[in-house]
């Protein structure tokens, strides 16, 4: 592979550690040691801040992955710097992290790049975090895996989100794992979402839960189009609608969702006035359901 086909790094020395060793010790932090695999795993929804905030949180979905039951991840993620319709597939061959080269897996981009509103574009990837941020763990967790990189460029486009999710169901097979990059709810002025006043800790502790468990459980229950009303008529700030929308696409009636973690930056910072959310679900096949 040349490099000119690597997406290096974006993050390391900032969002997580530059050297090799002290990023492996600190995901190793985020697993924690109790690592139980899930078997009937098929997906999971995981958070995209750096490491401080939301490493644990990510880390135990991640914990529940087995070392080769997968050969490939693909990642779904919002693009946060370039809007643009549809997907936009990496034309590379991988990604450069401290811990190597995470390898694209070429037959999946291929089968995207041939669907309704997948496209090849490698701009929007020059600065995103939300998809790189996942990659150190898939190789912790499971070094041999390829990945699909997949970011939305939309949030709100409901036809657009459907389609996606159904190119996105032509990779759903026995040796695919879903990776679903979100954030949940961003409070505060430097947000411009403050749907009630930064009164104390408590108070806004309390009412960020209740926001993001609304979206949570129509997760939960794989219900896309609850989710989707649900941030409509909240405007809730959740900066992954768009993956996580067209992954509810082919997931309703099929999959879903147990909680793993649920935290806020609050509780690492205790800046009540401005606020990030962050979740961790983990998929498995619905009782019953077809197919």
């Amino acid at each position: 592979m040349s490099s000119l086909e690597v997406k290096p790094s974006n993050l390391a020395g900032s969002w997580y550690p530059a050297d090799p060793g002290e990023l492996r010790l600190e995901l190793e932090r985020c697993l924690g040691d109790e690592r139980v695999s899930d078997d009937a795993l098929q997906a999971i929804l995981v958070p995209h801040a750096g490491y401080r905030y939301s490493g644990s949180t990510a880390g135990a979905a991640f914990a529940k992955l087995d070392r080769g039951r997968w050969r490939r991840a693909v990642v779904v993620a919002p693009s946060h710097y370039r809007a643009f319709a549809g997907a936009a597939i990496f034309p590379g061959g991988g990604f450069e992290t401290p811990l190597g080269i995470v390898s694209v897996d070429r037959d999946g981009a291929r089968k995207l790049a041939a669907a309704s509103l997948f496209a090849v574009d490698a701009r929007p990837y020059a600065r995103e975090h939300s998809l790189e941020i996942e990659l150190p763990f898939l190789q912790v967790v499971d070094p041999a895996l390829t990945v699909v990189p997949v970011l939305v460029g939309s949030p709100d486009a409901a036809d657009e989100l459907a389609t996606l999710g159904r190119g996105l169901a032509m990779l759903d097979d026995d040796e695919t794992l879903f990776v679903v990059s979100s954030d949940f709810t961003h409070y505060g002025s430097s947000f411009g979402y403050m749907p009630f006043p930064p009164r104390d800790a408590e108070a806004v502790a309390a009412e960020i839960r209740r926001l993001d468990f609304g979206a949570i459980d129509a997760i939960r229950c794989g219900d896309g189009a609850r989710f989707a009303d649900y941030v409509r008529s909240t405007g809730i700030t959740v900066c992954g609608r768009g993956p996580i929308q067209a992954f509810l696409t082919f997931a309703r009636g099929r999959l879903g969702a147990d909680l793993a973690a649920y935290r806020t930056s609050l509780d690492v910072t205790g800046d009540f006035e401005h606020s990030v959310s962050y979740a961790a679900l983990v998929f498995h096949p619905v009782a019953g359901a077809a197919g």
